[in-house]
C-alpha cells in the first residue's frame, strides 16, 4: 500500500499542491487536509488566481500523482473510447492509430508533442507510424521517466524529451512538420497561446491535432451542480480552467488554423462508456488485466483500502497523508465519471488543423 505516495514522497510536495486549493495560506507546518467546501464551490476569484499560476499547479499536480498514475492507469496518462472486443490498452492502441490517421502523420516526419508526459503516445506514433517525436514537458521526473521508457523500447533515437513551457517553446520558426497533445492544454489558463505557438513551429502546411479536455455544449454555467462538477475535475486533476469547446473553435479559427477535424470521440466508445474505467464499473472489463484496473477505481475498493490505510495511519505503520492522496484520487476518478455520465464533459474532445501553406 505504500506504492500510493510517491517514491520520492515529502510532505512539502503534498503542501505545494494542496496550497492551491486551499482557502487559508499554509505554511511549512500547515496541517494538509482537503478542503471539500472550498473545492465544490470555490469562486471566480479563486480560480483566477490559480490560472495565474496554472504551470506551476499542473507541475505540482503531477510531481504528486504520476508514479501512481503510471502503477494504476499505465504509460500513456490519456483516456480512450472503447472498441469492441479490445481491451484499454488495446483501446488506446487503436484510438492512437485513428488519431494518426485522420491528423495525417506520416512516416518521417518530425512532430512535437505538447506536454508529453512520459511518453506513451510519442512511443506508439514513433512504431506505428515511423514518426520522429520531440516532446516537450514542464516536469523533470516526466522528463527523466520519460528517457528511460524509451531507452527500454529502444527508441532513444526517434523519441527525445524536452523540459520547457509550451506556451514559450525552445524551438525555431517552421522547425516541425506536425504537433499533437493527448490532454495536455486544458493546463494551460488560455489554450489559444499554445495554438499561437504551435502555429509558429510548424512549417507552411504543417499539421496541428489535439483531444483534450473540455466542459462540452451541454455544460450550463447557471446549473450548480454543473459548477460543482466542474470545480472537482479541476481540483482532482490539476485544472486550473477547464476550456469549453467554442472556445477551442473560436482559438483555432483566431489563430489562423484551418480545421478539418472535429469531434468527441467520447461518443465512438463501444460497448461502454469511455468513464467506465474512472467510474469504476467492472461491467465492461475486457479480461483480469482491466477488471483488476479498474475495480482500483470502484467506490468499493476505495472504501476497503480506506479503512486499511486508516487503520495503518493509526498503529503508525503509514504517514497519515496518505489519506489526502486518497482523497485527491478520489476526486479524480469521480469527478470525470459524474461529468461524463451527465454529459457535460469530454477529455477526448479532438480537432485537427492545418497551418495554410504558404504561412
Amino acid at each position: 500500500m505504500a506504492s500510493l505516495l510517491p517514491e520520492d514522497y515529502s510532505l512539502d510536495r503534498m503542501r505545494r499542491y494542496y496550497a492551491h486549493f486551499s482557502s487559508t495560506p499554509m505554511t511549512p507546518t500547515s496541517k494538509i487536509r482537503t478542503d471539500a467546501a472550498t473545492i465544490g464551490t470555490t469562486t471566480e476569484a479563486a480560480r483566477l488566481e490559480r490560472q495565474r499560476k496554472a504551470a506551476q499547479v499542473a507541475e505540482d499536480y503531477y510531481d504528486l500523482v504520476s508514479p501512481m498514475y503510471e502503477n494504476g492507469w499505465g504509460q500513456r496518462f490519456h483516456y480512450t473510447p472503447l472498441t469492441p472486443g479490445l481491451s484499454i490498452s488495446d483501446s488506446m492502441t487503436a484510438y492512437e492509430k485513428e488519431f494518426a490517421r485522420i491528423t495525417g502523420l506520416k512516416k518521417g516526419m518530425r512532430v512535437l508533442d505538447l506536454g508529453c508526459g512520459v511518453g506513451g503516445p510519442a512511443r506508439s506514433f514513433a512504431q506505428l507510424v515511423g514518426v520522429e517525436v520531440v516532446g516537450i514537458t514542464n516536469s523533470k521526473w516526466h522528463v527523466e521517466r520519460g528517457q528511460a521508457l524509451t531507452k527500454e523500447a529502444g527508441l532513444e533515437g526517434q523519441v527525445t524529451f524536452v523540459q520547457g513551457d509550451y506556451m514559450h517553446l525552445p524551438f525555431e520558426d517552421a522547425s516541425f512538420d506536425a504537433a499533437y497533445a493527448f490532454e495536455a492544454l486544458c493546463y494551460c489558463p488560455d489554450p489559444t497561446v499554445v495554438y499561437k505557438e504551435a502555429y509558429r513551429v510548424l512549417k507552411p502546411g504543417g499539421l496541428f491535432a489535439f483531444a483534450d479536455w473540455t466542459m462540452t455544449d451541454k455544460f450550463d454555467v447557471t446549473q450548480k451542480e454543473h459548477l460543482k462538477i466542474r470545480n472537482w475535475i479541476e481540483y482532482g486533476n490539476g485544472v486550473t480552467r477547464m476550456p469549453l469547446v467554442q472556445e477551442m473553435r473560436d482559438g483555432l479559427k483566431k489563430t489562423g488554423f484551418e480545421v478539418f477535424h472535429e469531434e468527441d470521440m467520447a461518443h465512438r466508445s463501444s460497448p461502454g462508456p469511455w468513464y467506465y474505467g474512472p467510474a469504476g464499473n467492472v461491467r465492461w472489463a475486457h479480461d483480469w488485466q482491466d477488471f483488476w484496473k479498474v475495480f482500483q477505481m470502484s467506490p468499493l475498493f476505495l472504501f476497503v483500502v480506506g479503512i486499511a490505510y486508516r487503520i495503518l495511519v493509526f498503529v503508525g505503520l503509514c504517514p497519515k497523508e496518505a489519506l489526502n492522496v486518497m482523497d485527491t484520487m478520489w476526486y479524480c476518478c469521480r469527478s470525470v465519471a459524474i461529468g461524463g455520465k451527465m454529459g457535460i464533459f469530454s477529455p477526448i474532445y479532438m480537432f485537427a488543423s492545418r497551418k495554410p501553406d504558404g504561412k
